[in-house]
């Protein structure tokens, strides 16, 4: 009996690592939680668009993609480089502190970005339809609270 008992925890562990879950142990879910695991994330819920609206979010999130894309990469590549610095032998205040302020300057062209993106889309909507997702914009995107710093799980913990 234990080591049946032992065997069915041990299954259990493995597929919990997986992010498999146990028979009998599914999430109890409606029918909008179900299609929205199928698409996929899809950004956020605007009521009643039309097809032409939503062609025209398709070429905006291309765009504002194409546009990103190479600023994230550059940050991602700006903060690898402030990971070496503040982690070397010897410390460098004055290149980390260019490094930090050139992390800071892309992350406000990305931002600058991000808002435009929502003005363009904005811009195609009707009353109704802004509202709603100027509603969703303070909400976040699961209906809860944003999180902001201190506000997550991890808070408290050092990174």
């Amino acid at each position: 009996m234990v080591i049946c008992f032992v065997g069915a925890s041990s299954l259990q562990a493995q597929q919990f690592k997986r992010g498999e879950r146990p028979q009998g142990q599914q999430e109890q879910r409606g029918p909008q939680a179900r299609e929205m695991n199928k698409k996929g994330p899809r950004g956020p819920h605007i009521p009643n668009l039309t097809e032409e609206q939503k062609e025209q979010m398709k070429a905006f999130k291309i765009e504002f993609e194409k546009a990103a894309l190479p600023l994230r990469s550059q940050i991602g590549e700006k903060e690898a480089r402030l990971h070496t610095l503040v982690t070397a032998e010897s410390y460098d205040e004055r290149a980390t502190n260019k490094v930090i302020e050139e992390i800071g300057d892309l992350k406000t062209d990305l931002m600058k970005l991000e808002i435009g993106q929502k003005q363009k889309v904005k811009s195609i909507l009707t009353d109704e339809q802004v509202l709603a997702l100027n509603h969703q914009s303070i909400r976040g995107p699961k209906g809860g609270a944003k999180r902001g710093p201190g506000n997550g799980p991890h808070h408290g913990r050092g990174r």
